[in-house]
């Protein structure tokens, strides 16, 4: 059953990304690309958690474990510079100062990403449920470049329900943070989280640009 969950936010993961790859076309802007990105990384990682029943353990499960770990540590802080694009969109960050800030945090949680999950990778067989999947036995406390990313998603999503008065960015980090929290004990609590912060992206990027009529802040 848990499975088929994973297998259904694949199919809507998949459709988010039809929508976001259709936006693009329309309106070509580097955050997008970066969305498409993360949005390709959280499909492959429902895909296989997906399938791991169907695949059983072994060489091919873990085999297509690996790059879970990899497209998440390398893919996911991404996240950080879609939200402060989608700043930008609203008048937000004007300049290159804080892009550039927000960048190098980027860089920065990605090395911290790949030694968690890339360098000291440790796959191991893990039951839950259905579902049969690989998972990281080096991993030592929570992740936090996913973490400050999810942050980072809430800090801009308050300022434009403050003075653009768009909250759905916001509900959908607050909605990611909780997820994830909850997730350690209810595992696909934290994909449905990811999923809810997609579908409130999408939203932010594909509203009429707003910024013509926002000073900078």
């Amino acid at each position: 059953m848990v499975s088929a969950l994973f297998g259904l936010i694949v199919v809507a993961e998949v459709v988010l990304l039809a929508l976001v790859i259709t936006l693009r076309r329309r309106d070509p802007d580097w955050t997008l690309t970066l969305l498409v990105l993360v949005i390709l990384a959280l499909i492959y990682d429902n895909a296989i958690v997906a399938l791991g029943s169907t695949l059983g353990f072994g060489d091919l499960l873990e085999a297509l474990s690996l790059p879970r770990y990899v497209t998440h540590a390398l893919l996911v802080p991404l996240l950080i510079m879609v939200a402060v694009g989608l700043g930008r969109r609203y008048g937000f960050f004007a300049g290159q100062v804080a892009p550039a800030v927000f960048g190098a945090l980027t860089v920065a949680l990605i090395a911290l990403g790949a030694w968690a999950d890339i360098v000291t990778l440790e796959l191991e067989p893990t039951r839950y449920a259905d579902t049969l999947r690989y998972t990281n036995a080096a991993a030592n406390g929570p992740p936090i470049p996913a973490i400050i990313a999810i942050l980072v998603m809430i800090g801009v999503g308050s300022a434009l329900l403050a003075r653009a008065r768009w909250p759905w960015l916001l509900v959908g980090g607050v909605a990611m943070f909780a997820a994830a929290g909850a997730g350690a004990s209810i595992l696909w609590l934290s994909n449905l989280g990811e999923l809810a912060l997609i579908l409130t992206v999408w939203l932010t990027a594909s509203r009429p640009q707003p910024s013509r009529s926002l000073q900078p802040a």
